[in-house]
């Protein structure tokens, strides 16, 4: 059985090929941040490579990502977007994350156990306030990209029409 999390409408293969383009570039600029990241860390940072560096080159291929799809004239965001599975586990990815940080930076208020109750209790409560900010995410970008959609097929209609 194949869990399907992302629905992803290509409008055409060229589209598709110059989107997995765009997407190599980002992941070859994800690699060398990653590893620059990595060699600071163990060179001048007394091998301590820290979650912050590591953001440093998501954020630059999420600007890169959509520069070079607005250079090479392809629908960025097409309209794709995440399932309701896809939402529920992004959902639980930022849990995850946020109830990480929150047991390293109040442990002592946990008295260093993981089963606190009152620890315990923050995971559902967590996961209920960032449900619906995923979902309304999801939904403006799904806006977005039938918005973009319509403006494409308007603009090769135009450029039918002129011919």
């Amino acid at each position: 059985m194949k869990f399907k999390l992302i629905n992803n409408k290509v409008t055409d293969e060229r589209e598709k090929a110059l989107n997995n383009k765009v997407a190599a570039e980002c992941f070859y600029i994800m690699i060398a941040g990653t590893l620059v990241c990595i060699v600071y860390g163990s060179l001048f940072n007394n091998g301590v490579i820290s979650a912050d560096y590591l953001l440093y080159p998501l954020l630059i291929s999420s600007i890169w990502s959509i520069y070079r799809a607005e250079r090479l004239d392809v629908n960025a965001f097409g309209s794709s977007s995440i399932t309701v599975l896809g939402c529920l586990l992004v959902t639980g990815l930022i849990t995850l994350m946020i109830m990480s940080a929150n047991y390293r930076y109040n442990h002592g208020i946990y008295h260093n156990n993981p089963l606190d109750p009152r620890y315990l209790m923050t995971w559902p409560l967590t996961y209920i306030i960032y449900v619906p900010f995923v979902f309304l995410v999801n939904w403006a970008l799904t806006a977005l990209g039938r918005y973009e959609r319509r403006r494409l097929e308007k603009h090769l209609d135009d450029l039918e029409n002129e011919v």
